[in-house]
């Protein structure tokens, strides 16, 4: 038969050196049991007020603010809406304008019988009326000194 080896002593470790982390553990559960209490009270608003004063001032202080950043970010956006729709309305009355210069424009044409004119002079072409205008018209000379 063979025999099993001999299971080693344990060793003393020396006084400066650090204790496993496994045995630190093994003692924090052992020991939370007895420290678990029967039953847990919260406690109350007004303790804790009492107990915290100043926190509770700038707790309070920071919901103030809150508030207040909250409502005049709605009313900033508010009148911007309010000035979006007045710039709406301004466009709408000068649309109004062009289009009713658009109508006087086109009854003084038709008044005048030159769509013909218009229609070439905005397709790009000029018509050579004041060409042959040029000659029917006496030259003026200039005066004797």
């Amino acid at each position: 038969m063979t025999a099993s080896p001999p299971i080693p002593a344990t060793e003393a470790t020396p006084a400066m050196a650090h204790p496993p982390d496994t045995a630190a553990e093994a003692r924090s559960e052992q020991s939370a049991p007895a420290q678990a209490p029967t039953s847990t009270v919260r406690p109350r608003l007004r303790d804790q007020i009492a107990e915290n004063p100043l926190l509770t001032l700038f707790g309070t202080i920071i919901v103030a603010l809150l508030l207040f950043v909250l409502g005049t970010t709605n009313l900033r956006i508010s009148d911007t809406n309010d000035r979006i729709d007045g710039l709406e309305d301004r466009f709408v009355s000068l649309e109004n304008r062009v289009i009713d210069i658009d109508l006087k424009l086109t009854a003084l044409i038709a008044h005048l019988n030159a769509t013909e004119a218009v229609d070439n002079a905005l397709a790009g072409r000029l018509l050579p009326s004041d060409a042959d205008d040029g000659d029917s018209q006496p030259s003026r000379e200039p005066p004797d000194d």
